[in-house]
């Protein structure tokens, strides 16, 4: 039936198309054909359905072929995602792989081991060609492998503890006190020293490898979290273990160096009493000044400032050209 208005002609189309399918879903039937029942966990019947899947599969590929996006990509992703996750949660339930479908899963696992096997591998492949190329982590997200680095990092530390194993090899127990075996420590030990030592003689500072000005070991914001984070006990129990050891050696408590039986070496005992209370070198005064007539030879004085010595030169009636003024 033709309609003067078109708009009217399409309101009445789209109202009669909406009551006819709600009356073939109330029956049971297809809402498109309405003669056969739908599918199961369809709306349509599987005719119906293979029918609209072939005329779509034949849109995008001839969409495909010219060059242009399908018809409103993000509904079509927001499907797909649902259509996935659906799939996945039903295989899920049946305990089969959630990539295959065929498979039974891995113990602990959502995909088989052909599937996990397969993901290793194209992962491994992915990593190679990244790092070939020189990008960080195989060109993988460098913030999120760290994050989960220092997480895998940290389980494993609690469980080495837990069953009593040193923290960084896992084979012997620690030391007393400690959470890593002695040979551990002493590579780590020794680790550090070269690092501090090579930052130390490159002017870094041995913490963050900054630059540092005025020979300092230490950068200004590394400096200001040692001294929040340092614990003043243990620094003093550390420092009479030190002087002890030293001691004992007869080397010097201060840097190490042979003492020849001496507390401090000749270089750091001069430089512990010159900032010691016994030595403060000479002071440094104000200067004075000192009025002296150069016919009698009289001298006037001191004074403590220019206005007091021209006071002078006032009250004695003195020319300035007859007298010197001397400064100390």
């Amino acid at each position: 039936m033709a309609y003067a208005d078109p708009e009217v002609g399409k309101a009445r189309d789209r109202e009669r198309f909406r009551r006819r399918t709600e009356d073939r879903v109330a029956a049971g039937l297809c809402p498109r054909c309405g003669v056969q029942p739908p599918a199961p966990e369809r709306t349509m019947c599987a005719p119906c359905n293979e029918k609209r899947n072939a005329a779509s599969r034949a849109r995008d590929a001839r969409l495909r072929a010219e060059g242009k996006p399908r018809r409103n990509p993000g509904t079509a992703r927001q499907y797909e995602r649902e259509r996935s996750r659906r799939e996945a949660e039903a295989r899920r339930a049946a305990g089969l792989c959630t990539r295959c479908g065929k498979e039974p899963a891995a113990p602990g696992r959502s995909s088989c081991e052909p599937c996990l096997e397969k993901r290793r591998a194209a992962d491994r492949a992915k990593y190679a060609a990244g790092k070939a190329a020189g990008l960080p982590y195989g060109g993988a997200n460098a913030d999120a492998k760290r994050r989960a680095g220092r997480a895998k990092s940290k389980r494993r530390q609690k469980a080495r503890i837990a069953t009593g194993l040193c923290i960084r090899c896992g084979k012997r127990p620690p030391v007393d006190g400690g959470t890593t075996c002695a040979p551990c420590r002493q590579k780590r030990q020794a680790a550090e020293k070269r690092q501090y030592a090579e930052r130390r003689a490159a002017g870094l500072c041995t913490r963050c490898g900054a630059p540092v000005h005025d020979g300092l070991s230490r950068c200004a914001p590394c400096t200001v979290i040692d001294e929040a984070g340092r614990n003043p006990e243990r620094k003093n129990a550390r420092s009479r273990q030190l002087y002890a050891e030293r001691r004992a050696a007869g080397l010097c408590t201060a840097c190490g160096a042979p003492s020849q039986g001496a507390s401090r070496c000749v270089p750091c005992a001069e430089k512990s009493y010159h900032g010691s209370a016994h030595f403060r070198g000479i002071p440094v005064w104000d200067p004075r000044w000192t009025v002296v007539e150069l016919d009698s030879g009289r001298e006037h004085g001191p004074f403590d400032s220019e206005a007091d010595v021209a006071l002078c030169l006032a009250f004695e009636k003195l020319d300035r050209d007859r007298v010197e003024v001397v400064s100390d």
